[in-house]
């Protein structure tokens, strides 16, 4: 058994994975502050000795301070007191400059900071140890992620080096950086270099030669290791472990392989004339309502190709909602009935418990729709089949500091807002057709469906079902009364403030707090409070930026208008009957002009900088799959896409769910918020932000961000789902404290990832186009 000492760092999970595959031996995980200080001796002394060698991971920070390292240095110390005995080390990154700072040397800030770069690593002499199987010209690309070094030109005798990489001198001589090294006497090494990311070669050949390594020494060193049996190891450390689990368990407490409900399932497919957009339904619905009466997923764009409007039911949908303001209560009401309310209160669980729990109660097997649909009654599955359509803010994901934030409305904010949808339509937008369903529980819905049917055919027939583009304004200014026009005003972030934020975020990158930060801003608009948030999302979808994962979610307390165009996470059920997973982070952003083409997009994001940036919330989202899925895929690699105001560079990264006590909800659990949004080590980043974004003078306190940069999305009771990043979006609270008499603000947000190759102006002017994507609304 394996010992893998992880210091927060958001790739860990894809090291874990490297070893075992490479090595076919268990890995066992402790964080580097799972154990106190006075618990470390009993721990080296009882269980240290029961594992067949160490892992020391990267992280954040440095090794000199204790806060960043824990058990680490303590480790290092008991070692060199203790000369009768020694356990194999394998330091990566973080773990290889404590290995080199606790035998004397110092640790340097690099000149030219590496986060997200790749370098050939060149063996000292041709080979070593620890890179044995090769020629003696033997060199392999591999990922660095670092800020700090070791000089190899003041490396102590107490350290050899095994590898470098070089770099290239202002004068074009080259310059060596450390990149593997081996105490002189102690089996302990490192590398200074990422083995685990997607873009490093030879990652395998590095973990089996340190395996073998620490097989030749406990066979020459360590007679009594080999005679401990894995369940007399599983013992001595698992009151180490099991009071600090790394894993949650799962969410869904029930088995989600068995209905918990029945289905009495209506089907209807619309006989439309031609095509008709998911658009021209809600916009009818809402005309003849005048209300809301619908939640749209929209996908107004490639690659999106479906769109669902759910019809919510009066005083029978269930509402859920969480504000972390108030974190152990839960309201629970029913649509449109406020005498229905409940608040319940979460004592030993969480927010995600109970949404878990009503996920498992919610449950039916696709199988069971399939049978009653039939083969015939369409060509594709249908990816929503009732279940929750809504949000989760940013504020409710993992690592913030919750007591920092205020709220931003007069009330609670509400951060997390579902509601349970039993009649939908679906709009295949590959076939141009659509369908009306209804899993209503508490009444056959047959009479409804056929109506409905029957009103929008007719509609069609009567020319009344189509939103004419020429009629809808090209801006919002212009749906103001004329008197009126000049009413809607701006607060943009300070471009002072930014740039002190900058400063602090380049100072955290080059001290080795972090890889990358994605600093974001946000805008306040002030609109008359007569506009309709529907108006708003017609100009926006009509003339300024469809996008394939648009939505329109109006609840009573929040309004999200959303033109994202990036997928966070879905699951589905797979042609081989296991849940497929899929991420799809954009990093890297161009704006779209008539004299930019895709070849012009695709030279300004295939750079260094760029290409950093998608990989390291790459190999970020591969350790978040990791956690729940053994094979995770990259399937595209930073391929540019083309939308109407942007050129993206997007990557894909997939996985499945097999013979698992997880589901697709624990995976958006721990995944939370979007690697996209935060930068990596996903922990220390988010931690530093909060503070960072604190600082805009039009910014929140705590650095709330509010719905912007969570998700929004859809969980079938399937359990199949899909859920977007909330960017390029505009949201409104309706007990916003800034809210005025007579106008209502308006929030969008946007930011861009900063790097150490990041410049102040270049990323003030990225901000600014994504902003545009959502401002223009207004412009």
């Amino acid at each position: 058994m394996i010992l893998l000492i992880d210091s927060y760092d958001s790739f860990t999970n894809n090291l874990v994975r490297l070893i075992s595959i490479n090595t076919g031996k268990k890995v066992t995980t402790i964080h580097n502050d799972s154990l106190s200080s006075s618990e470390y001796e009993n721990f080296f002394q009882n269980a240290l000795p029961k594992f067949e060698y160490v892992i020391i991971g990267p992280g954040p920070g440095h090794p000199s301070i204790p806060g960043d390292v824990g058990i680490i240095s303590a480790l290092f110390q008991y070692l060199s007191r203790n000369d009768h005995w020694s356990i194999p080390i394998l330091g990566i990154c973080l773990g290889f400059q404590c290995l080199c700072y606790q035998f004397g040397n110092e640790i340097e800030r690099l000149d030219d900071v590496k986060h997200g770069q790749i370098y050939d690593i060149h063996p000292v002499d041709g080979k070593t140890d620890l890179f044995a199987g090769s020629g003696d010209s033997y060199n392999f690309p591999s990922v660095r992620y670092h800020s700090l070094y070791v000089d190899i030109e003041k490396l102590n005798d107490n350290i050899l080096p095994l590898a470098v990489c070089y770099e290239e001198n202002n004068d074009l001589s080259s310059k060596q950086i450390l990149m593997a090294a081996r105490h002189k006497s102690y089996p302990f090494y490192g590398v200074q270099y990422h083995p685990e990311s997607i873009c490093s070669k030879d990652g395998d050949k590095l973990v089996m030669n340190f395996d073998r390594i620490a097989a030749d020494y406990n066979k020459k060193h360590r007679l009594d290791y080999s005679k401990v049996s894995s369940t007399e190891i599983e013992k001595a450390i698992a009151k180490f472990t099991s009071s600090h689990p790394l894993k949650d368990p799962g969410l869904i407490p029930n088995d989600v392989n068995e209905a918990k409900r029945g289905l009495n399932l209506i089907a209807k497919r619309i006989q439309f004339a031609g095509p008709i957009d998911p658009l021209s339904i809600c916009d009818y619905i809402h005309n003849k309502t005048q209300d809301n009466q619908f939640f749209l997923l929209n996908s107004a764009s490639i690659p999106g190709d479906w769109s669902i409007i759910g019809i919510p039911i009066e005083t029978q949908s269930e509402v859920i909602t969480h504000s972390i303001d108030n974190i152990n209560e839960i309201e629970v009401l029913k649509f449109g009935s406020m005498e229905a309310k409940e608040t319940q209160v979460i004592e030993s669980e969480t927010i995600w418990n109970f949404i878990g729990a009503r996920i498992g109660q919610n449950y039916i097997p696709r199988d069971k729709f399939n049978s009653k649909l039939g083969e015939t009654f369409h060509s594709r599955d249908f990816p929503f089949l009732g279940g929750y359509m809504g949000l989760f803010s940013y504020e409710e994901g993992q690592h913030l500091v919750i007591d920092k934030f205020s709220s931003l409305c007069n009330g609670s904010t509400p951060d997390m807002k579902l509601i349970f949808i039993e009649r939908f339509l679906l709009v295949d937008h590959l076939t141009n057709e659509t369908f009306i369903f209804s899993i209503n529980s508490s009444q056959d819905d047959l009479t409804w469906a056929q109506e409905l049917k029957t009103e929008l055919e007719m509609a069609e027939n009567e020319g009344k079902l189509k939103v004419h583009a020429d009629l809808v304004p090209q801006s919002v200014k212009d749906l103001c009364y004329v008197d009126d026009q000049n009413s809607i005003s701006f607060d943009f972030p300070s471009r002072e403030a930014y740039n002190e934020q900058f400063s602090k975020c380049q100072e955290l990158l080059h001290s080795g707090d972090s890889y990358e930060l994605c600093l974001t801003t946000l805008l306040r608009i002030r609109v008359p409070s007569y506009i309709q948030p529907w108006e708003i999302y017609k100009v926006l979808i009509l003339h300024k930026n469809p996008s394939p994962f648009s939505c329109f979610m109006s609840f009573d307390d929040v309004v999200l208008i959303s033109s994202s165009p990036e997928r966070f996470l879905s699951w589905k059920d797979g042609s081989d009957g296991k849940k497929k997973v899929e991420l799809r982070p954009i990093k890297g952003t161009v704006r779209n002009t008539p004299d930019v083409s895709i070849e012009d997009a695709t030279k300004i994001l295939k750079t260094a900088k760029e290409m950093g940036e998608n990989l390291m919330i790459v190999d970020l989202i591969r350790h978040d799959l990791h956690e729940f899925i053994d094979h995770v895929e990259v399937t595209k690699l930073m391929t540019v896409e083309e939308y109407k105001t942007v050129y993206q560079l997007v990557s894909f990264i997939s996985g499945s769910l097999e013979n698992s006590n997880y589901h697709g909800i624990d995976i958006l659990h721990k995944s939370l918020p979007p690697g996209s949004m935060t930068g990596a080590p996903k922990k220390r980043s988010v931690e530093l932000l909060q503070d960072i974004e604190s600082i805009q003078t039009n910014g929140n306190p705590g650095g709330r961000r509010g719905v912007y940069s969570g998700v929004a999305g859809y969980w079938s009771v399937t359990d199949d789902a899909d859920w977007s990043v909330i960017i390029r979006s505009l949201f409104h609270y309706t007990d916003d404290k800034n809210n005025k008499p007579g106008s209502n603000i308006w929030r969008i947000g946007a930011g861009g990832a900063i790097t150490v190759l990041s410049d102040a102006d270049g990323e003030w002017d990225e901000m600014k186009v994504k902003l545009t994507s959502a401002l223009q609304v207004f412009q």
